[in-house]
């Protein structure tokens, strides 16, 4: 029998799965009350008897752009404080220039959905003409888009939202405070570490970047890509999505408090 070598960062690994984990759920019921909210405006508008007018997605644009910003991104700002909290006592200034591009580049990928939308009724459409449905057949289905719970298309979307953002949301903070930290402690050259979930589902990409260290302001090489910290939205999608891993700063040996006490 083949006996691994112990993880020596295991404990830090599960307090900070367990920290993205609570962090997920928030992210994925307010997501998805925000979706049922605007979906709810929207299909019947769209789906009027038999009558089925995609372009009134757009109508509704506005509606889901106040969701994102009102009830969505206080959510994920919350959480990158909160990481931030785990490396730098007092976080990150609310009025942080790096920060509020970091948010708004978050909430111009997440007020995209009524394009999408919008896409998937027409193929429905499209189908239906293809296949020489009737009309009330077609509306039935696009409803059915239209419905938060009418499949399991948008529940399996809310947990990828939320594992996406969440991931990205508590990276960043750790890297924003790691480096206004480093600033304070005059640390010249700060270093970051990174840290891959250790189970069969991570990327073979990023299990082999797992312990990867690099300065702080330099990208990690992960399989092709270069990314800032683990989940980096200016990275491929195939590295981004759904990434598990988070980033370790390099401060003096220390760990970070993934517990709450460094919460207010």
């Amino acid at each position: 029998m083949t006996t691994l070598p112990p993880d020596e960062g295991l404990p830090q690994r599960l307090r900070a799965e367990a920290f993205i984990r609570e962090g997920e759920q928030r992210v994925a019921r307010t997501w998805f009350r925000s979706l049922t909210r605007w979906m709810d405006r929207v299909r019947p508008a769209v789906v009027q008897g038999d009558t089925i007018d995609p372009a009134r997605v757009s109508d509704h644009q506005g509606f889901w752009t106040e969701q994102v910003d009102v009830e969505v991104m206080p959510v994920v700002d919350g959480i990158l404080q909160r990481a931030a909290r785990r490396v730098r006592r007092q976080g990150v200034p609310q009025d942080d220039a790096w920060v509020s591009t970091y948010l708004n580049e978050a909430g111009n990928r997440l007020v995209r959905l009524p394009d999408e939308v919008y896409g998937l009724i027409v193929a429905e459409l499209e189908r239906g003409l293809r296949e020489q449905e009737s009309v009330p057949d077609i509306a039935a289905r696009v409803s059915t888009v239209l419905t938060a719970t009418g499949s399991e298309r948008w529940p399996n979307r809310a947990v990828t939202v939320a594992r996406t953002e969440t991931l990205v949301a508590v990276n960043a903070g750790v890297y924003r405070s790691a480096q206004l930290e480093a600033e304070q402690r005059g640390d010249p050259a700060p270093f970051k570490q990174w840290v891959a979930t250790a189970d069969p589902r991570t990327r073979d990409t990023h299990r082999e970047a797992d312990k990867q260290r690099t300065l702080l302001t330099e990208p990690f090489r992960v399989g092709g890509a270069q990314l800032l910290f683990p989940g980096d939205p200016t990275g491929p999608a195939n590295e981004v999505i759904n990434c598990r891993c988070s980033l370790f700063p390099v401060v003096l040996g220390e760990e970070i408090d993934w517990t709450d006490r460094q919460d207010p």
